[in-house]
């Protein structure tokens, strides 16, 4: 599904919470931007992986990652 470049979203905070629904928003076509506090965190999403145990999440972020749908950093950036 190609990205919806006039629709973008911020998720704050890449835990159990936001980075399954960032990764799941990214799926759907937005281009997401995925905030966090820790430098690990943003270089693990950003690398395609994940460091949170969650079942199938692995290859959606892989993906959406891939395709340039999501990623992740440190700052909130308008």
């Amino acid at each position: 599904m190609p990205i919806d470049s006039d629709q973008t979203v911020t998720v704050l905070g890449l835990g159990y919470i936001g980075l399954p629904t960032a990764a799941l928003i990214a799926r759907s076509g937005s281009k997401v931007t995925g905030v966090d506090v820790s430098q690990h965190v943003v270089d693990t999403v950003n690398n395609g992986k994940v460091h949170i145990e969650e079942v199938d999440l692995d290859g959606l972020v892989q993906g959406v990652v891939t395709r340039g749908a999501l990623v992740a950093s440190i700052e909130v950036v308008p």
